[in-house]
């Protein structure tokens, strides 16, 4: 497997969990973690997760050694049956070169709508991605996609290799779940708060989000939005904020392992994405009966559609405006749409892990069978 999940040198993250589950699955999985040189891991050159489990960081110089260094360690472990790789650009690139030398088979993940034209736009790298991706996809013996609106981006002789396989979350762990902490009561100024779980990146177009609340509260004066997550568009979203004269009413908080006390306690979450493959935060909030207002991106039209949502198309603010004004307007359509939501999520997603590893696995033998 190769990764750049840093995630995984976490003890108790959920990826590294992740991972001890799918070792489960195989005689054995080496993961190379595609990483520069971490302070916190000096002289680790590998470390075990589990008996299956090895984990092998390449603690590169720079980026520009990661596929030299994944190659030198590829070349010094026992030749595998199955290279996988969780993009079909970078991380790809390099799988595919190790599955080409040591005569396996190749195992591509989508897990972002590289498809859609809001990705492309996004960044000149981003253009030379989906070239990549157009070259390596029909390389790939088996292809692993998060959600159907990703299966569907792809040429028809590509969705016959193609798998979807979603991101499991347990829905008995959310119901169960108290939480730490209760919004209303943390924030009693507002008598109507939405949040928003995100990267503060240009393409979860954040900044859309502040100007409709601009418009919002010029009608109701008391709503409240709590921004959670960090990135590079930090400053620039709360300089955006004091401009507007919104800084009572837009509160920014680094991001918290505790999502789910947020969903729980909120009366909306907004979604305002270019483009997302699947989309966690649509999941964990459905699962904590959290009405939701989204772009149209990632599971909708899967699960969430106008009949048990708030549903905007791309970059329309004046949507956004009206919806967020509707659902204070129309409380007794956010509680048909929470439990509409979660319903549906029922009828058409895993119930359990076993459900998802045991399609995986599947998916994995029947990739190699003709090696």
């Amino acid at each position: 497997m190769i990764s750049t999940d840093r995630k995984i040198f976490e003890e108790n993250s959920p990826v590294r969990q992740r991972v001890f589950d799918y070792g489960s699955l195989v005689d054995k999985l080496n993961i190379i973690v595609l990483n520069k040189a971490p302070k916190d891991l000096p002289d680790k050159k590998v470390f075990d997760i589990s008996e299956k489990v090895t984990v092998y960081p390449t603690n590169s110089k720079s980026k520009f050694h990661y596929i030299f260094d994944a190659m030198e360690i590829a070349g010094l472990l026992k030749e595998a049956d199955l290279i996988t790789a969780q993009d079909p650009y970078e991380t790809g690139f390099i799988a595919w070169r190790i599955s080409k030398k040591q005569k396996a088979k190749l195992e591509l993940q989508v897990h972002t709508d590289i498809f859609s034209k809001y990705f492309a736009k996004q960044s000149y790298f981003n253009k030379v991605r989906v070239i990549f991706s157009k070259f390596l996809l029909k390389k790939a013996d088996h292809i692993r996609v998060v959600s159907k609106r990703i299966k569907l981006s792809l040429t028809e002789k590509l969705q016959e290799k193609t798998t979807t396989l979603s991101i499991f979350t347990s829905p008995t762990f959310i119901q169960m779940f108290e939480p730490s902490f209760n919004l209303k009561e943390k924030y009693p100024q507002f008598k109507f708060i939405m949040i928003m779980m995100s990267r503060l990146e240009k393409e979860k177009n954040i900044s859309m989000a502040i100007s409709a609340l601009k418009k919002v509260v010029e009608v109701f004066p008391k709503t409240g939005l709590i921004i959670v997550g960090d990135g590079s568009l930090q400053k620039s979203l709360k300089r955006q904020a004091r401009r507007a004269g919104l800084e009572e009413n837009v509160i920014f908080k680094k991001w918290t392992n505790d999502p789910i006390s947020y969903y729980k306690t909120a009366d909306l979450l907004l979604s305002t994405s270019n483009y997302e493959g699947y989309g966690l935060t649509l999941t964990e909030a459905i699962l904590s009966h959290c009405p939701i207002l989204s772009t149209k991106v990632g599971i909708v039209g899967e699960i969430l559609s106008s009949n048990n949502a708030f549903l905007c198309d791309v970059g329309d603010e004046d949507c956004f405006t009206q919806n967020i004004i509707n659902a204070q307007q129309h409380p007794e359509m956010m509680k048909e749409f929470e439990q509409k939501a979660y319903t549906d999520y029922l009828k058409k997603m895993p119930q359990t892990e076993g459900e998802v590893l045991d399609k995986l696995h599947k998916a994995w033998e029947e990739t190699i069978k003709e090696r």
